[in-house]
């Protein structure tokens, strides 16, 4: 992978991690928003470096797959936070 695309992974990573814990995860993060994008990225990286050449690859990476297993493990690791305070 080139600079280029692991800059677009970490952007993607980064911004679907944040994503999923603000609309998607009814639970408090574990680590809160930081972790969130933290996880994301990390999920990112792992579809964008070892998913193949399938779908829509930029200057090495698979996009596709970055986002995919990032969202896929950001809910993940979501479901592992504590339950939300119900508002009263």
């Amino acid at each position: 992978m080139t600079v280029g695309s692991w800059i677009l992974v970490i952007v993607l990573g980064g911004l679907v991690g944040w994503l999923i814990q603000t609309y998607a995860i009814n639970r408090e993060y574990p680590g809160g928003v930081w972790g969130a994008i933290i996880v994301g990225i990390v999920g990112g990286w792992i579809g964008g470096a070892f998913l193949g050449t399938w779908g829509w690859m930029v200057a090495g990476a698979n996009i596709i797959g970055a986002i995919l297993v990032s969202a896929i493990l950001s809910y993940v690791i979501g479901l592992f936070g504590k339950e939300r305070a119900k508002a009263q």
